[in-house]
């Protein structure tokens, strides 16, 4: 399916894809229970190109814990979820989590795009609390935004990408985020890896973040493979997003969760999607 583009030219960083060909409604009956059983794990496969990033991999941290299963009544994690959606005509999923608007939903770039094709997704739709086919709600995208760069560039820097649901969210309130240094920090990241319970059940880790280069902040440690995808890391308040789950298998780096560095470009484009979704 083309998958047409508007190019905003105040923020010409950005790009907004126009993903209604299909209603909520259609996008709803599309995600039978049989296409969100067979859908794939997403993993964008990017390798880094510096191997300085072998060096010093969990240095100053703390151990990083197995992946337990979450209460999905407590916070952070009743405002996240998993997300499907199409890409080439093949059924993915990934993770989510809404912050900063109820109707604002952060995740990762390559949940949206092929970083090698320029591809856009389609049929996105937001299980939040998802448990084997039981969900609190779902919700399709009504608009994405994310950096140009990500196709640009094909770097994990740019890995995020915000959308603006289709109707608000019942969540009791979004996480916020903060633009941070977080080295050092303890981290809980969770999201719904493939290679625990299928990908049927959220959970989570904690582990200790270190930042090395290209812009890219480290937990090593991890358990959680492809499909944990967008997922966000969160302090120990267990409100503030201040990354997300870009990477979690590399030949290079192996068991290292990556995340972008949540920056100045990072709040250009939530300021932007924020104002999106707050016209709806």
């Amino acid at each position: 399916m083309e998958v047409k583009m508007e190019v905003h030219l105040t923020n010409m960083n950005t790009f907004e894809p126009n993903i209604l060909e299909k209603s909520p409604q259609e996008i709803m009956e599309y995600w039978t229970p049989e296409r969100k059983n067979a859908a794939t794990p997403i993993d964008a496969f990017i390798e880094p190109q510096d191997d300085n990033l072998l060096e010093s991999v969990g240095e100053n941290a703390g151990p990083t814990t197995d992946p337990k299963e979450v209460n999905y009544a407590e916070r952070p994690f009743e405002a996240g979820g998993k997300l499907f959606f199409t890409l080439d005509n093949k059924d993915f999923v990934g993770s989510a989590s809404i912050v900063g608007e109820n109707n604002l939903l952060l995740t990762a770039a390559h949940c949206v795009q092929d970083n090698k094709t320029g591809n856009v997704a389609e049929n996105f739709l937001f299980s939040r609390s998802y448990q084997g086919e039981l969900s609190s709600e779902d919700i399709p995208f009504k608009k994405v935004v994310l950096k140009q760069n990500w196709f640009k560039e094909k770097t994990r820097k740019w890995d995020y990408a915000f959308a603006v649901l289709a109707k608000h969210s019942t969540v009791s309130k979004p996480l916020t985020y903060k633009v941070l240094d977080i080295t050092g920090q303890t981290i809980t990241a969770f999201g719904y890896p493939g290679n625990f319970f299928d990908g049927e059940q959220m959970v989570f880790i904690k582990g200790t973040s270190n930042k090395g280069p290209n812009s890219l902040w480290r937990i090593g440690g991890n358990k959680m493979l492809t499909g944990a995808s967008g997922g966000p890391w969160v302090l120990a308040d267990n409100e503030t997003v201040v990354g997300l789950n870009a990477s979690s298998t590399s030949a290079k780096i192996p068991n290292t969760l990556l995340s972008p560095v949540f920056d100045t470009e990072f709040d250009n484009l939530f300021q932007y999607a924020a104002s999106l979704a707050k016209e709806d």
